[in-house]
């Protein structure tokens, strides 16, 4: 998925494999770099001691749209679209046959592309309040700790040739001869170029969020919020983004 993680981590997002649909900003996530591990603890609400409310802003993405060329043949690619398949809640495909499309280089797109998100202020000015119960300290000061203040979602993946060119093969009115995604959503033939993956109808999978981190020197210091961080490489400041390069699997913490 190398083109499409490039992609969001240009925008600031970190792509996510997550276990549900219709979840919403603010949340808690708790990060290992050395173990890789991912946990999304829950709502922030949660770690407030008072009732707490932020106001929820959604609305429309530009279409995220991306390029995928493999010299390594139909099983590098397929396996490439698996993995864009789960993006939008589609898993566990019992047939995935490209070989009619006479072609490894394809260009994908998710359309109908929205977001949730809380504004920074909002955190900035409660943060204070925070309590974090059994998560350790020691977490924090690894940096460890971060609130997804932004989630985008997807419901849709198209698929073409780079080319623009028709598939070699004509698979009008039998596109389950080769694809079959189970009952998780529908694929169909939106034209002799395009094939459309929908995931389930009214739900929406977040295939990517936006984070800050958290620090505090020690129990006594105050919380501070970082949404960006300075990446001394580059000579410059962008947003944070928890594991740049790849996409991480989420466990949720019993």
């Amino acid at each position: 998925m190398d083109a499409l993680v490039r992609k969001l981590n240009e925008l600031g997002y970190q792509p996510v494999f997550l276990p549900q649909t219709n979840i919403v900003p603010p949340e808690l996530y708790t990060y290992s770099r050395k173990l890789r591990r991912l946990v999304r603890r829950g709502p922030l609400l949660d770690y407030f001691p008072e009732q707490t409310k932020f106001e929820m802003k959604e609305g429309k993405l530009a279409d995220i749209a991306y390029q995928y060329t493999s010299a390594k043949g139909v099983k590098a690619t397929t396996s490439f679209l698996e993995n864009s398949l789960r993006c939008i809640g589609i898993e566990a495909l019992p047939k995935l046959d490209l070989g009619f499309a006479g072609s490894n280089s394809f260009s994908f797109a998710f359309t109908d592309v929205s977001y949730r998100r809380v504004e920074v202020s909002q955190i900035d000015k409660l943060i204070q309040a925070l309590q974090l119960g059994a998560i350790p300290q020691s977490v924090v000061n690894e940096g460890g700790i971060h609130i997804a203040y932004e989630y985008a979602y997807a419901n849709e993946l198209l698929m073409r040739r780079s080319d623009g060119m028709a598939f070699s093969s004509d698979v009008s009115g039998k596109v389950g001869t080769f694809i079959d995604i189970g009952t998780k959503g529908s694929v169909s033939l939106t034209s002799e170029t395009t094939i459309s993956f929908k995931g389930e109808p009214g739900q929406r999978a977040a295939f990517a969020y936006k984070a800050g981190f958290l620090s505090k020197e020690d129990e006594d210091s105050v919380w501070e919020f970082h949404p960006e961080e300075t990446n001394r490489d580059e000579g410059g400041a962008q947003e944070y983004v928890p594991e740049r390069g790849v996409v991480l699997g989420v466990s949720v913490d019993e």
